[in-house]
């Protein structure tokens, strides 16, 4: 009878070990289904706009929507380049990209470094105050600054477009560089400052270079929204000469309403792909910057 309890009592560990083993299994399997299904509902849509980009007119007469293209081929990129001036347009967004992130970037980081870095009173008033522009949508200043940049005669101009996307960006930015500053030694700065180093040479020869994560993960954020702006270049531009790429897309609606679909996924191809490769190559960098903004503030 002993023999038979411990028979027993061995078999209903194992029997528990199995159930847990059985009930883990399936949990890793449903996390699979899971991430599955959420790497198809990423993917396909890219899949879709390449493949559509492809598509000849006949394609989208005859085909299903989901269905490949019956051949391969590039004409629709041809013609993005050739009846559109995308190339201007592309040169647009680069300048207004540049000229909304350099400044951004130097007034931002300075400012967030000041704010978590050096004690002098009310620095918390103004980090509160700064952080008030969280609270302010852009759109609700839109006709006033319209008016006021109609009345300067600033229209149609690269600072209409680049100086409310600084200003409206500066809130946001403030407040990770004030996270990721806060996580910096001030072991580090109080080196510097006995070894004989002026403050703004402490920045630049010291933090900046030791920010390179934080500041490649508030240019990408801060790049991808600029690059993709509609709104703002709709508001304050008015010739073809001043359009920027996602302004760009609409040259292929034609009279009508009627949409030359080969050529609209293609620029949309084109549109996205800067933005895709500069995240791609400094996705890595964004995360670590995340990451190190994220222990301490």
């Amino acid at each position: 009878s002993a023999g038979w309890l411990c028979i027993q009592k061995s078999y209903g560990k194992g029997g528990g070990s199995m159930n847990m083993r059985t009930k883990k299994n399936i949990f890793t399997g449903c996390k699979v289904l899971a991430a599955a299904l959420l790497l198809v509902f990423q993917v396909y849509p890219i899949f879709y706009v390449i493949m559509s980009s492809m598509k000849t007119t006949e394609d989208f007469r005859h085909l299903a929507s989901y269905a490949l293209p019956g051949a391969i081929n590039f004409s629709n990129y041809i013609k993005v380049f050739t009846t559109s001036p995308m190339l201007t347009y592309f040169k647009n967004s680069i300048i207004i990209t540049v000229g909304v992130l350099i400044p951004l970037l130097l007034i931002s980081f300075m400012a967030g470094f000041a704010l978590s870095k050096i004690r002098f009173k009310g620095n918390k008033k103004i980090l509160s105050y700064f952080l008030l522009g969280l609270m302010l949508p852009f759109q609700v200043a839109l006709i006033p600054l319209f008016t006021i940049f109609s009345k300067m005669n600033m229209l149609n101009t690269y600072p209409a477009i680049i100086l409310p996307q600084i200003a409206f960006s500066l809130s946001y930015s403030i407040q990770l560089f004030y996270s990721f500053s806060k996580f910096l030694p001030d072991e580090i700065v109080e080196a510097a400052i006995i070894d004989g180093c002026t403050p703004m040479k402490t920045f630049f020869r010291i933090i900046f270079p030791m920010s390179t994560n934080s500041i490649l993960t508030v240019a990408t954020m801060q790049g991808v929204f600029t690059w993709n702006d509609f709104i703002n270049a709709y508001t304050f531009t008015r010739s073809t000469d001043m359009k920027t790429v996602t302004l760009g897309l609409n040259d292929f609606v034609g009279f009508m309403g009627t949409t030359d679909w080969g050529a609209t996924f293609a620029a949309i191809t084109v549109t996205v792909l800067p933005t895709f490769l500069f995240y791609f190559f400094t996705n890595k960098y964004m995360l670590s910057g995340l990451t190190a903004g994220a222990v301490k503030g």
